[in-house]
């Protein structure tokens, strides 16, 4: 699944012109369960993709 599938343009192509095409496994969880506007808080390993999530 592609960044381009779950968020606004105009962020796509900024994730996209830093070279996040993707999204990680975590980033795909949060991002298919969490409703727009609002905050998740989510446990995971170190370099799964929270930051970004």
């Amino acid at each position: 699944m592609a960044f381009s599938d779950r968020v606004p343009d105009a962020l796509a192509r900024a994730l996209a012109a830093q070279g996040y095409l993707d999204l990680t496994p975590v980033q795909r969880a949060v991002l298919e369960v969490t409703p727009p506007n609002r905050d998740m808080l989510v446990s995971a390993a170190t370099g799964s993709g929270k930051t970004l999530a």
